[in-house]
């Protein structure tokens, strides 16, 4: 699929929210392309997007996603600390599909002053009557008290944001409270099958409960969601979990009965986009298998998400055991 054109746009500086609006609905109008392209949205997207390399990383994922998940797309700056301000840029995109032309909107609004603190007011003018609003936290995690929380339907977070416990904590009780989709518990789906695939046979399944030692590694967020995810499903005590900081995720298990060692592993291969499996199981052969990694995990996650805007059981008993864990 091509990548998406700019039509049209509109810029203004120290503007008001009617400016906005205005300007966005102009745009749909005056489009040289109103009556051979569709409008399609099945959701409003908002990116909350502080920092620039936030803001550019936001919108080239959620423009390169346009055409399996058409939506309205609204990329909020905000800025407490500065003066009171509105800045906005709203530009309107073709996309070339299969069969037709979908036109979408993008309102980019940086925020200034106490107006950054309630977002919320601004960014209900944009949101797509009867339509999901997914509000996406790039790179950071909300605040319970954040008065944007109340617009979303889901609340997308990376996990990976979150270095300590007391973050987990807080993301737990965000989502005993709201539906939220975590981006890192997608990336890590590979490891997850990979090492869930290694006990379906009934042999190797026999060793969960003869489980000694776990050990995991990778960033801060990952290996203890990770940890708390086999918690959860291993029943093993968090004694038994160690946890190392590591560049890629990797995941080591080691179970003893009757003077007996079984391991089971999985690894990325260094400088490849392949995860490693490899289950020894005492008198039987090595079982080795593989997962391929996409070539974009950021923005393969991001896709995931979008499409699963529902709760999700099984990441939240591992977030909840994972505040149990220390490095």
């Amino acid at each position: 699929m091509a990548d998406p054109l700019a039509v049209d746009h509109w810029t203004g500086e120290g503007v008001r929210l009617s400016d906005v609006v205005g300007a966005l609905a102009d745009l749909r109008d005056q489009s040289s392309d109103h009556h051979s392209s569709a409008r399609t949205a099945v959701m409003t997207l908002i990116a909350v997007a502080p920092g620039d390399d936030q803001a550019y990383g936001a919108t080239g994922a959620l423009r390169s996603l346009a055409g399996h998940h058409p939506a309205r797309i609204v990329i909020l700056r905000p800025d407490p600390d500065s003066v009171a301000h509105l800045d906005a840029r709203t530009t309107l995109y073709a996309l070339d599909s299969e069969h037709n032309r979908v036109n979408f909107e993008e309102v980019q609004l940086e925020i200034g002053g106490q107006a950054a603190r309630h977002l919320d007011s601004l960014v209900e003018a944009f949101t797509l009557s009867d339509l999901p609003v997914a509000v996406w936290y790039v790179n950071s995690i909300p605040e319970a008290s954040d008065p944007l929380l109340s617009v979303a339907s889901a609340i997308l977070i990376d996990s990976r944001d979150t270095p300590d416990p007391g973050q987990l904590r807080s993301l737990l009780a965000l989502a005993r409270r709201r539906t939220v989709v975590d981006l890192s518990w997608s990336r890590l789906l590979p490891w997850r099958e990979t090492l869930a695939g290694q006990f379906e046979p009934v042999a190797h399944r026999a060793w969960l409960d003869s489980i000694e030692h776990i050990s995991i590694c990778g960033k801060e967020g990952p290996r203890r969601l990770l940890g708390g995810w086999l918690t959860a499903q291993t029943d093993v005590s968090p004694r038994r979990i160690s946890l190392q900081d590591s560049r890629h995720v990797g995941i080591s298990i080691v179970a003893r009965r009757n003077d007996e060692e079984a391991t089971f592993s999985v690894e990325r291969v260094e400088g490849q986009r392949i995860v490693l499996g490899e289950a020894t199981v005492p008198g039987a052969p090595v079982v080795r298998s593989t997962s391929l990694l996409p070539d974009d995990p950021f923005t393969t996650s991001l896709a995931d998400a979008l499409t699963h805007l529902q709760p999700d059981p099984i990441w939240e008993r591992a977030l909840s055991a994972a505040t149990a864990l220390t490095d």
